[in-house]
């Protein structure tokens, strides 16, 4: 090979090479194709005499060349990002609503159907349970560029706070919080692949797998109406196996069923039933942002 060969050379891989990291966020069978038609340009380029840098020129630079493959793709840029905002608001919403069930429908340090927090210590515990709401909200307010760091701050101070006392309803904001860190990263590529899918089936029967545990070992007496309500439990939650947003929704919506349940018939099992229904929500709706339908490029 001649100097001017290896010069050549050099030149396209640099190209291919700039593109390439330029497309990580593509599948990788969407990335091998560009690739593959990259280099068929500048071959081409090349039995028509002209040089890689013409060939790179007629491309134009890596930035504006995989600007226009996405816009072609139907990639949004912006998608991820949308769907950690969307998921942050979920998760500023469900401790907004949890605060309100906590402070004027659950029992403070009472049993239940006695006073509830407020009548205890009154509208200013109100104020107190918001405090994860505000947490929750932080990464919809910081710079971009620090949204990530925030986000997973948010995600570790929730989940820590969902551990101490009345607060502990405040899971389903933790794992919300979570979801706007995990969700973003796995959909980077694409909509989430086949095993991701599977692992969110499997997390939605943890609960119905416990519960039936729990009737095992005696913890609850096991009736047919438990048996029906797990198997019910694990149907739902194996739809989201179906690559679908709709399949999201409905889970979603189930756990939304489920948690409205729990909160109109308090008892021993309210938060156990609470923390149902957020693996139900959490994980129905991360599935349906995931799988919904990319914007069009704009201008089409």
């Amino acid at each position: 090979m001649t100097e001017r060969d290896t010069m050549n050379a050099n030149a396209e891989d640099t190209y291919l090479r700039d593109v390439g990291k330029r497309l990580r966020t593509l599948t990788a069978d969407q990335r091998a194709a560009v690739l593959d038609d990259v280099r068929a340009h500048f071959a081409d380029a090349a039995d028509a005499g002209r040089s890689p840098e013409q060939a790179a020129e007629s491309l134009g630079d890596p930035a504006q060349f995989t600007e226009r493959v996405r816009a072609e793709l139907g990639h949004d840029a912006g998608r991820t990002d949308r769907m950690r905002r969307v998921l942050q608001w979920l998760a500023t919403g469900a401790a907004v609503f949890t605060a309100m069930f906590v402070s004027f429908v659950w029992p403070g340090d009472t049993l239940p159907g006695l006073d509830t927090q407020v009548d205890q210590y009154g509208f200013g515990i109100v104020l107190l349970n918001l405090i994860p709401a505000l947490v929750a909200a932080l990464p919809l307010l910081v710079p971009a560029r620090a949204r990530t760091a925030t986000t997973v701050a948010v995600a570790v101070v929730l989940t820590v706070l969902s551990l101490a006392g009345t607060t502990t309803f405040h899971t389903l904001t933790a794992m919300l919080a979570w979801a706007a860190v995990v969700v973003p990263v796995i959909a980077r590529r694409g909509r989430p692949a086949a095993g991701w899918r599977i692992t969110g089936a499997a997390l939605t029967a943890v609960p119905a797998l416990l519960g039936i545990l729990g009737g095992l070992v005696g913890s609850w007496d096991m009736e047919v109406s438990s048996l029906l309500w797990s198997g019910g439990f694990i149907a739902v939650g194996a739809l989201i196996a179906v690559p679908r947003a709709w399949a999201g929704a409905v889970v979603t919506a189930a756990g939304v069923a489920v948690l409205v349940m729990s909160t109109l018939d308090l008892g021993m099992l309210t938060l156990g039933i609470w923390w149902a229904g957020g693996v139900l929500f959490t994980v129905g709706v991360s599935h349906a942002v995931a799988h919904a339908r990319p914007r069009p490029p704009a201008g089409e």
